[in-house]
């Protein structure tokens, strides 16, 4: 028989027909009504269908025999297969002609743990950002004396002595050294905008030259398609170091030392923007995790020491340049990362 038909205390329906939040009616765990906001929150298009559903069909985990009374928070579920957190808050009352039934508030807080999640993450950030600053600070002497050393038996040499250029890698090694120190240590705080005219093309050619060299690299055919008189953007060369540096280093991890990696340079847009892409020829990126690639400390290489850093920093950078950072299936199979930077006050070429 329907919870309307039973002899109900008409001051507590009225009472119940009041609550604005999703509430439900049930013996035990047998749904009988439930408001407006409870059949569309459950998407339960017939309201003469709630009597035949349990509430373990739209909450879980759902008691089956003795009802936890009180607040608590779980998993609910929609009847289109929507999953969300929901805040449950059951109490009991009596009916003097069907002995003891219970009303049960839902409330859908999955935006507050959103939000909750975000509070975590920025906690962590800063933390990060903390520890960076420690660290930043205990190699800045080390690699300061590596290159006070180098340069000094740079001087003894001539520039036609063969350990001239292995001797120049190590100087520009350890300077790229302190540029990325200098980006943990912005990392998780605001960055100071120290903005000079940029050529993006010298900034890939300078950043491969540096990393060549590594054994990742030592299988794969790595070719550049830079844009001829690409116009000069305001940027953070460090910054753009950083990011180009991680994106190569990304592609080579993809392709495991035997493929294919494409850079490309162009301006967009009547010139109003530059376009970097970096493609490689690797397993690729499904679209579940494309949606999570940018978050910091995710990573889907942790067996290889991966940091989950390298990516939310790039994605940090590009934002506060303006600009955008998208990941796509890529033509060569794999993944294609593509960079749009705005040329708003920028310092053209002149072509």
């Amino acid at each position: 028989m329907p919870l309307s038909d039973r002899l109900v205390p008409e001051i507590l329906l009225e009472n119940w027909r009041e609550i604005k939040e999703p509430s439900v009616i049930h013996e035990a765990d047998q749904c009988l009504m439930a408001n407006q906001a409870f059949l569309e929150l459950f998407r339960v298009s017939r309201p003469d269908a709630l009597k035949e559903m349990y509430m373990a069909q739209f909450v879980s985990p759902w008691p089956s025999y003795h009802l936890r009374l009180g607040v608590r928070q779980a998993l609910g579920r929609s009847l289109d297969g929507k999953e969300f957190d929901v805040e449950v808050t059951s109490l009991p009352f009596y009916s003097s002609t069907d002995g003891m039934l219970y009303q049960s508030v839902i409330r859908d807080i999955s935006r507050m743990k959103l939000w909750e999640d975000k509070m975590l993450q920025s906690e962590r950030l800063t933390a990060m950002g903390k520890l960076a600053g420690e660290i930043a600070h205990e190699i800045n002497n080390p690699l300061g004396g590596i290159l006070l050393y180098a340069n000094l038996v740079k001087e003894d040499l001539t520039s036609e002595h063969p350990a001239s250029v292995n001797l120049e890698k190590i100087v520009k090694l350890a300077t790229k050294c302190r540029i990325i120190a200098k980006g943990l240590l912005n990392f998780g705080r605001s960055s100071s905008r120290s903005y000079a005219p940029v050529d993006l093309n010298h900034v890939i050619t300078d950043m491969f030259s540096l990393i060549e060299d590594h054994k990742l690299f030592s299988g794969v055919k790595t070719r550049f398609y830079l844009e001829p008189d690409l116009p000069h953007l305001m940027a953070d060369r460090g910054q753009l170091e950083q990011v180009i540096v991680n994106l190569l280093i990304n592609a080579a991890e993809a392709v495991d030392g035997k493929g294919r990696i494409e850079v490309v340079t162009r301006s967009k847009g009547l010139r109003s923007c530059v376009e970097l892409l970096v493609d490689d020829s690797g397993g690729g990126i499904d679209q579940e995790l494309r949606l999570k690639i940018f978050e910091p400390f995710f990573s889907t290489k942790q067996h290889r020491g991966g940091t989950g850093l390298g990516l939310s920093i790039t994605h940090g950078i590009v934002q506060r340049h303006g600009g955008k950072i998208v990941v796509e299936e890529s033509p060569l199979g794999g993944a294609r990362f593509r960079i749009s930077l705005p040329l708003e006050n920028t310092y053209s070429t002149g072509s």
